[in-house]
């Protein structure tokens, strides 16, 4: 048996994001660094914010906040689809994806940087690492080509009714 990928498994790998180098990370632009002051202990508190955050961190800066309330984020791009959630139809956010990072959270893992996916109108994903993601990206592959192949008999079957009338 041998070392190499099957070429069948080169499409899936291409999915699986990869953690930056160093040499990566020497490249990757700077957040912009910005002070609070620590409502808890009254200390100013450094912050960088995260590559690519787009909060607007000046009621932060502006006024006595607590560092757990300190978080930034990428822009994510959103989607709508009609939903029928509960008799009518509405436009529901679905598939949206994007990176944040609380750099005072009790919780370590939240402290770098991770992805949130939301799966529709206000329920997440949350904390993903790069593997979670690649995990989530792969298993909506997998779904994606199930919808394709009801599309395809979808496609046939009203061919088929089209025939018939």
């Amino acid at each position: 048996m041998g070392n190499t990928v099957p070429s069948r498994a080169l499409p899936k790998l291409a999915a699986m994001p990869v953690q930056p180098t160093a040499k990566d990370r020497e490249t990757l632009p700077a957040g912009r660094t910005w002070s609070f002051l620590d409502s808890t202990t009254g200390n100013m508190r450094q912050v960088t914010c995260l590559s690519g955050c787009t909060v607007d961190h000046s009621r932060d800066i502006e006024t006595p906040t607590h560092p757990e309330d300190v978080w930034c984020c990428t822009a994510s791009s959103d989607v709508t689809l009609p939903i029928n959630e509960s008799g009518e139809i509405e436009e529901f956010r679905v598939l949206s994806a994007f990176i944040r990072q609380e750099p005072f959270s009790r919780n370590m893992h939240e402290r770098v940087p991770h992805a949130q996916v939301e799966i529709v109108d206000d329920h997440f994903m949350e904390s993903l690492d790069p593997d979670g993601l690649a995990t989530v990206i792969l298993t909506l592959e997998g779904q994606l080509a199930k919808f394709r192949a009801v599309h395809a008999q979808l496609v046939e079957l009203r061919e088929q009714g089209r025939v018939q009338l």
